[in-house]
C-alpha cells in the first residue's frame, strides 16, 4: 500500500505547476526597446499590429502595460509583470517578451496568435 500512496504523491507532485521565476528587475531590457510591428509600412504611421516597449511600458493598439518588475529568460526572452489599463478594464497580468532571428524579430506571447514583428529604424 505504501508504494500505492507514494506514486500517487508522485503523480500529484508532477502535476504542479512550477513556481515562474522572481522578477529580479524594475525595467524592460534595452534589447526590447523599440516600436514593433508586422509590416516596416506601418513604421510611418503606427498600425493595429504596433507594440511599443519602453523601460517602463508596453503598449498595444487596445492596452497598456505599466511594468512592476521583469523576470529575465536568458538574452532573448523576459516576462513582463504589470498594471494593464484599456478602455474597459484594469487588471495585473503579465507578457512573455521573445526575440529570434538574433534580435529582428519580436514575439509578443500572451494567450493569443504569435505574431511576428520587426523593428522600426
Amino acid at each position: 500500500m505504501r508504494a500505492g500512496w507514494a506514486g500517487l504523491a508522485g503523480l500529484v507532485l508532477a502535476g504542479c505547476d512550477e513556481v515562474p521565476p522572481a522578477a529580479t528587475l524594475t525595467e524592460v531590457p534595452g534589447v526590447f526597446v523599440g516600436a514593433w510591428v508586422v509590416d516596416q509600412a506601418e513604421c510611418r504611421g503606427g498600425g493595429a499590429s504596433m507594440v511599443t516597449v519602453t523601460p517602463t511600458s508596453v503598449t498595444f493598439s487596445d492596452s497598456r502595460i505599466a511594468v512592476t518588475g521583469v523576470a529575465p529568460d536568458g538574452d532573448t526572452a523576459a516576462r513582463v509583470d504589470g498594471r494593464y489599463t484599456s478602455d474597459y478594464a484594469t487588471w495585473d497580468g503579465a507578457v512573455r517578451l521573445e526575440l529570434a532571428d538574433q534580435g529582428r524579430t519580436l514575439n509578443v506571447v500572451n494567450g493569443s496568435m504569435l505574431t511576428p514583428r520587426v523593428k522600426c529604424p
